[in-house]
């Protein structure tokens, strides 16, 4: 998605102007938006989220191969409720500035500012001015970069909670099958899921730990999700079968129970 991210300086862009109000086809070719742990719930409303195979943080599936993002119109629209904030941030990036051992013993982790050097936000000449006349940081681009180290500590605590399912072998290579009840439905692979049954398993005080870090949030809300594969977005876009001439009076009343009701 950052196709020429380049440090953001007062020198080379005292004059750069910033629109945010714009089409999101810098998004078209993702498959997998990445996501912090504290927009889990809100994105399991109507995306399926999935794990990467090694570490990461989670994502939501948009797509059934690159470019083709089925949460963007073809006006450049998002169609879903909620924008993740990977997508939001855009064209703007924390880049890690290299430091030498000593000097990130003294003072942790630097990040610097970037931008994409094409997004369609820049150079409006309506936009918002990122500097003013005296080459200083506007009060909005100070506010970009506060929300921008928010995200950053949020998906590195995301990237913590995952290591935590790794280290208890919760989650397993799966593939998922998109609008599973017709014929138009199709197969993604290259991620993983919860194993629902080892979660079952876990003991007790393993199931605590995941509590106290916020890893059984992260499990509901993934497991939340996967009701979206049925009738989610992207299952409407797998396909729309021919609607059957007999409802599935299964798929309307759930399934049975063992006791069969008697009528007189």
């Amino acid at each position: 998605m950052f196709k020429h991210p380049i440090p953001l300086s007062a020198e080379t862009h005292r004059d750069l102007r910033f629109s945010p109000d714009q089409p999101f086809d810098f998004a078209r070719e993702l498959v997998f938006i990445p996501l912090a742990a504290a927009e889990l719930f809100k994105a399991a409303r109507e995306t399926v989220i999935v794990f990467p195979m090694q570490g990461g943080v989670p994502q939501a599936l948009v797509a059934f191969e690159a470019g083709c993002n089925v949460y963007i119109d073809d006006a450049g629209h998002w169609v879903g409720r909620y924008v993740p904030a990977h997508l939001r941030r855009y064209p703007f990036v924390l880049g890690e500035i290299p430091t030498t051992p000593e000097e990130r013993e003294e003072t942790g982790r630097r990040f610097g500012l970037q931008v994409d050097a094409g997004a369609s936000h820049l150079n409006k000449p309506d936009g918002i001015r990122l500097f003013d006349g005296t080459g200083q940081p506007t009060d909005i681009l100070k506010k970009i970069r506060q929300i921008l180290m928010g995200l950053q500590h949020d998906f590195e605590r995301t990237k913590a909670i995952v290591n935590q399912l790794d280290t208890f072998d919760l989650l397993e290579e799966r593939q998922l099958k998109i609008n599973p009840d017709k014929e138009e439905s199709k197969i993604v692979t290259g991620f993983r899921l919860v194993d629902q049954k080892a979660l079952a398993e876990l003991p007790a005080d393993r199931l605590v730990l995941l509590r106290e870090t916020g890893a059984l949030d992260m499990v509901y809300a993934h497991i939340m999700s996967l009701t979206n594969l049925e009738d989610g977005w992207l299952a409407q876009q797998a396909g729309k079968g021919p609607v059957p001439d007999v409802p599935d009076i299964e798929k309307l009343f759930g399934e049975s129970g063992s006791d069969p009701i008697q009528f007189s």
